[in-house]
């Protein structure tokens, strides 16, 4: 057992290192792209198609829960070696999905259509233009649909070098797209430009990865198959984790439609830009986690559950520490990173990041638990209390907005859900696998508590006593460094976390300098 950890702590190490060097490069890709995608298109186009997107991807209220369910199934198998069992899941998984795309196009091309033309706020000559993107959206929730099954057997087989190559892939044709936007003359609109060149885009990223699943995995394999017990199970597990996607969209693409409605599609591009960044961010924190729920997955079903916790309430602290490492700095220059991005900064979109940056770390305070509860495939508590808990944010967010309250209103009703969360989580996950209130003090708040007090005061300081500008942001952005990292490895981590870290930075140094020489 200990020679299986040794290597799972490798593997967990390898597949994190791929899906960071992806997140780096994406980052830094995706911030330009969206710079140069929001120049092209304009403030009003950029919130139209982020808000009918938005509105496409509502339709996925089942079949998310569905990937969720899929993902859970696929990655159990493989700690249980059923090879079996895993093409039977896959082939019944496709299946549904194929079931599930075709109700979805029905739906959107009568409600849909009705919705987008009636009850969307879209400004005068731009109807045709938000149609093409709705139709579009809509194409590539279907075939994401029917890719999910394939994505879900890369992710059980921890092959995260194929998914950091197809993330890659994805943000290199998105910047060719912002690039041949910005730079080329056209007189065709460039809202559907964009549209429909992006939507091939995706189309053929789905393509590779069916193609890699296909080639690589025995149970990736179609066929027609149907079997009552595995169905009923399937969606067993799908049907708790249902009501979770439910309040999920409503919390997230439903206060879109709020946004529009009632603040108009620069609030929505507004918000749309402020998630780009939010997103690109919090994707450190989630190439960890992604590397790591496998793991708890595989560990519960061997039922190992000192191996288990131990995953867990590391998982949690360094997910913290990554995002807030990375978050820090621009929480505290928010306004100066936004100017260098975009030039004009449009109205909420400082404020948006910053509160949602906030909610992110607060969420980091029980959401890696939930990967128990999911390992264990008892999520009916888990799912509805927390569930019922966030669809509350849908009705407040709608009747603020209606009496006339500032869009940032949405984000601070966000805060109070999230507090209500994170102590609904832990009472629901401690009955699955018993810890005490003592227990996550020690192991995770208070070396969480230490790091933010000691990293972030004299960067606070500093932006209290330097004049706005460029030397204050790289004097805070220094700072932020210089204080945060001895602080984690100090004061956040244990012992024996601490001389792994610095075993492997001496081993990466002294192979560079080898290499070197």
């Amino acid at each position: 057992m200990v020679q299986d950890k040794a290597g799972n702590t490798k593997r967990l190490a390898r597949n994190t290192l791929f899906l960071y060097f992806r997140s780096i490069f994406c980052l830094l890709v995706s911030l330009y792209s969206s710079r140069l995608i929001l120049q092209s298109l304009g403030v009003d186009d950029y919130g139209i198609n982020n808000a009918v997107a938005g509105f496409a991807s509502m339709f996925t209220l089942v079949t998310g829960s569905l990937s969720s369910a899929i993902s859970r199934f696929l990655t159990y198998e493989q700690g249980t070696g059923d090879k079996q069992k895993q093409r039977k899941i896959f082939s019944l998984s496709l299946n549904l999905m194929i079931g599930f795309s075709i109700i979805i196009i029905l739906l959107a091309e009568t409600l849909g259509i009705w919705f987008v033309q009636n009850k969307m706020t879209i400004p005068s000559g731009r109807e045709t233009a938000a149609m093409w993107a709705f139709q579009c959206a809509t194409l590539t929730v279907v075939t994401g649909l029917i890719v999910s099954p394939f994505n879900s057997a890369i992710l059980s087989h921890e092959k995260m070098d194929i998914y950091a190559f197809i993330s890659i892939l994805e943000a290199v044709l998105r910047l060719g797209l912002a690039v041949f936007l910005a730079f080329g003359r056209y007189t065709i609109d460039r809202l559907i430009l964009y549209t429909v060149i992006w939507t091939i885009c995706t189309l053929f990223l789905h393509v590779c990865a069916i193609t890699y699943s296909a080639v690589r995995f025995q149970e990736c394999r179609f066929r027609l198959f149907y079997e009552k017990n595995l169905f009923f199970e399937l969606f067993r597990y799908a049907g708790w984790n249902f009501v979770g996607n439910v309040s999920g969209t409503l919390s997230g693409q439903g206060v879109n439609m709020l946004f529009n409605v009632y603040c108009g599609p620069a609030v929505n591009a507004a918000r749309g830009l402020s998630n780009t960044v939010e997103r690109s961010i919090v994707m450190f924190v989630n190439n960890f986690t992604l590397a790591l729920t496998p793991q708890i997955t595989k560990a519960y079903a061997a039922n190992d559950m000192q191996y288990v916790k131990y995953l867990t309430y590391r998982g949690s602290r360094f997910s913290f520490y990554i995002l807030f490492l990375i978050s820090l700095p621009v929480l505290l220059e928010s306004q100066f990173v936004f100017s260098l991005w975009l030039g004009d900064v449009p109205e909420h979109v400082v404020n948006f990041n910053r509160i949602s940056l906030i909610i992110s770390l607060m969420g980091l305070l029980y959401t890696v638990f939930g990967n128990i509860q999911q390992a264990s495939g008892n999520i009916r508590n888990y799912s509805l209390v927390l569930s019922l808990i966030n669809l509350i944010q849908f009705p407040l967010a709608w009747v603020f907005l209606k009496k006339g309250f500032a869009p940032e209103v949405v984000y601070f009703i966000a805060i109070g859900i999230t507090i209500v969360n994170i102590f609904a989580a832990h009472h629901i996950v401690s009955k699955t696998m018993p810890y005490s209130f003592q227990e996550l003090m020690k192991e995770i708040y208070l070396p969480e508590l230490k790091v933010i007090f000691c990293s972030a005061s004299i960067p606070i300081l500093a932006i209290i006593l330097l004049p706005y500008g460029w030397w204050r942001f790289l004097i805070t952005g220094a700072l932020c460094v210089l204080f945060t990292i001895p602080s984690i490895l100090f004061l956040g981590c244990s012992e024996a976390e601490r001389g792994f870290i610095i075993n492997i930075i001496r081993n990466k140094v002294s192979s560079f300098f080898l290499r070197s020489k």
